[in-house]
């Protein structure tokens, strides 16, 4: 009853190989012994001017095992000239004497020569076959275990790196309960339930982010109490100046070792990258504030490029235009942007020949708070407006939109992929996050209030890289955008959050399930509060980071922007800091219960905390001055290695995950990135 396991089926394209090597390495050494055995007698041919037969044998000639040399003396005797015929009829007369016959001998030479060319033949066929025929084909036709898995319909349409992860899985678990791989997987199928969920069983996290936080506070507090000493007379403010600066250091410390502690999480996903089925439609939406038919045009540019690097049925792409804010409800262009957007969207659909791309325009409505008129909540609102419509629910057209091509488009969208305007989707990347959303295990499960995502994913944030272009545009943005483009030399990055407490932060640009987001966020929070909700919505969520999907973003080309972007995130931060309390306020300002977990409030914390780093740093530089020269240098240190070390980090895990094939030209790249985050760090240090 015993079946293949795992490793033994991995290895064994390595064993056949090495068999196979090996008879060719046989093969090419009886081939050698022929070459010397001819070069032997046409070197006693051309030494002796009167020959015999007995001058071409050796002392001691075993006949038995050197048939090829009795060939090549046959083969050569024409070289001997008259004395050939001789020859021959002595050669006969010896191997008659032996009870072999020559002509036998040459037919059994010939006929190994033919048996040797086809076997030679066959191995490097073999040789290639191997090459071609995968592991998984492997798996699939030999391995017992994993044909039972192949009976789980979503198993069976997994990603490669998806299953790889549920064997690994499943090794570990046999191995722990001292079974084969085989009959721990019988035990615990279940034809009904989908097999990760045996296999990865979902555990609270809760005493672990306990443990995290209360090990940075405890480390934190007993450093900076160390550390006051040396700092200033009063030790109590010294605590506390150095407080802010202590934990982030201490924080990325700890962070990075436990991302070198815990496994990189790999969020298994379906393979649709044949295309994406009727039951996981997906709308790509870009919101963005529209002042012009050139921005118009430049997003539909967009998103049509999107749809030719992501070609597939069942996704469809809408520009989501807001309007700027104004003294009036209507301007003069309105009109103008609004026939623009509705004809481009119908250009581009009779270019393609199928209703793909949608155009919506947002009406002004009065918002007193900030005394003008603009559209309702902005994108957040823009998003949640843009949410009903799919789900044809019931919205004020007249009051809230000028232009709404999806009116009547019933389209039954599963998913929405969310960018910025200046995002890059590329190549399969919507046909990725979408097989990672529609996953078993990442499929949101909602608590028993229906306000916060407990299990699987309600949303999903790629990793973003920086565009390379971007990086060029000035010395600013070559400096501050560090190493920019694609990081092509590693599929699967670690995020301390996700592998340490399978929760990511969102960041705006990314994937949810449009049911579940319109149900839990429709009515939850206050207006005209919220301007930064991209972290709120991942903590109700509960977000998941697909670190081995990317997404290509800008960067700001100039110093004021890059500010003024900063203090906007800062600004956002600070408007959330009540969700650290128990209650908090809904849609209609009344105080319920927070649903957010222990780590998303410490997300916002850690945010508000990190705002104040700076200001807390040029203060301990300051304060630096008026001490003592040795204590001043400690400091001053402190403060460059508190900018550094996330550069240092940085650095070295960029170097950690390079093959060493690729060294060479990958550390080319790093030395020249490695100098633009030098740099900034200086840059950062001196102002």
């Amino acid at each position: 009853n015993k079946v293949f396991s795992y490793s033994e089926l991995s290895s064994l394209f390595s064993i056949l190989i090495f068999i196979y090597t090996d008879r060719l390495n046989e093969l090419c050494r009886e081939e050698y012994h022929k070459l010397v055995d001819k070069e032997d007698v046409s070197k006693i041919i051309r030494s002796h001017d009167i020959l015999k037969v007995s001058d071409l044998l050796p002392n001691n000639f075993d006949i038995q095992n050197n048939s090829y040399y009795i060939f090549e003396i046959n083969s050569q005797l024409y070289k001997t000239g008259n004395n050939s015929n001789e020859l021959f009829k002595e050669l006969n007369e010896y191997l008659k004497d032996h009870d072999i016959s020559l002509k036998e001998l040459i037919n059994e030479e010939y006929q190994k020569r033919i048996d040797n060319n086809i076997l030679i033949s066959n191995i490097f066929n073999d040789f290639k076959e191997f090459f071609e025929f995968s592991e998984e084909e492997l798996y699939e036709k030999v391995s017992k275990t994993e044909k039972l898995l192949l009976t789980d319909q979503a198993y069976k349409i997994m990603t490669i790196e998806s299953k790889l992860a549920y064997r690994k899985q499943l090794i570990k678990l046999a191995k722990k309960h001292h079974m084969d791989e085989y009959a721990y997987l019988e035990k615990i199928f279940d034809s009904k339930e989908h097999i990760g969920f045996k296999l990865f069983k979902n555990k609270r996290n809760t005493a672990k982010v306990l443990l995290y936080i209360f090990g940075l506070l405890m480390i934190t507090l007993i450093l900076c109490v160390l550390s006051s000493e040396f700092f200033i007379k009063w030790r109590v403010l010294g605590v506390l100046i150095l407080l802010i600066p202590m934990s982030q250091l201490v924080s990325q410390i700890i962070n990075e070792l436990l991302m070198w502690i815990e496994p990189t999480t790999v969020i298994p996903k379906l393979d649709y990258s044949k295309g994406i089925p009727k039951e996981s439609k997906t709308m790509v939406v870009i919101p963005t504030i529209i002042g012009n038919t050139t921005k118009i045009k430049e997003m539909f540019d967009t998103l049509e490029s999107f749809y030719l690097v992501n070609k597939t049925d069942n996704l469809y792409f809408t520009l989501l235009g807001d309007v700027k804010a104004a003294d009036t409800k209507d301007t003069e262009y309105d009109e103008e942007l609004t026939t623009y957007g509705i004809e481009y969207a119908k250009s581009l659909n009779e270019k393609y020949k199928k209703d793909l791309f949608y155009f919506i325009y947002r009406k002004r409505i009065w918002n007193p708070k900030e005394n003008s008129f603009l559209g309702y909540e902005r994108k957040r609102g823009a998003l949640l407006q843009f949410n009903k419509i799919l789900l044809n629910e019931k919205i004020d057209e007249e009051k809230y939109f000028r232009a709404n091509t999806l009116k009547n488009a019933k389209l039954d969208i599963k998913y929405v992929i969310t960018l910025d305007a200046d995002t890059k989707l590329v190549l399969n990347s919507a046909l990725n996050l979408v097989g990672a959303m529609a996953h078993p295990m990442n499929r949101p499960v909602l608590n028993s209030k229906k306000n916060k995502v407990i299990s699987g994913y309600g949303i999903m944030q790629p990793r973003v890289s920086v565009d390379i272009e971007a990086t060029n545009r000035s010395l600013y943005s070559q400096i501050f955008a560090g190493i920019g483009g694609f990081d092509t030399y590693s599929a699967v990055v670690p995020n301390v959050y996700q592998d340490a407490f399978h929760e990511g932060s969102f960041v705006g640009k990314g994937i949810y399930d449009l049911k579940i987001f319109n149900e839990v966020l429709d009515n939850t929070f206050p207006d005209n509060l919220i301007l930064s909700h991209d972290l709120l919505e991942g903590n109700y969520l509960r977000c998941g980071f697909v670190s081995d999907i990317e997404l290509i973003d800008d960067f700001p080309s100039k110093f004021l922007v890059d500010v003024s972007r900063h203090h906007r995130w800062a600004r956002g931060d600070t408007q959330i800091i009540g969700w650290l309390r128990n209650k908090v306020p809904n849609k209609n300002n009344n105080k319920v219960n927070n649903p957010i977990n222990i780590l998303g409030k410490y997300k916002i914390l850690d945010n508000i905390i990190r705002m104040f780093l700076y200001p807390m740093l040029l203060l301990v530089l300051y304060i630096s001055f008026f001490v003592g020269v040795k204590e001043s240098l400690i400091w001053t240190g402190f403060v460059i290695l508190e900018i550094a070390i996330s550069i240092l980090f940085f650095l070295r895990s960029k170097m950690s995950r390079t093959g060493r094939g690729k060294k060479d030209i990958y550390y080319k790249k790093l030395y020249y990135g490695g100098r633009s985050l030098i740099a900034r760090s200086y840059i950062m240090f001196a102002t």
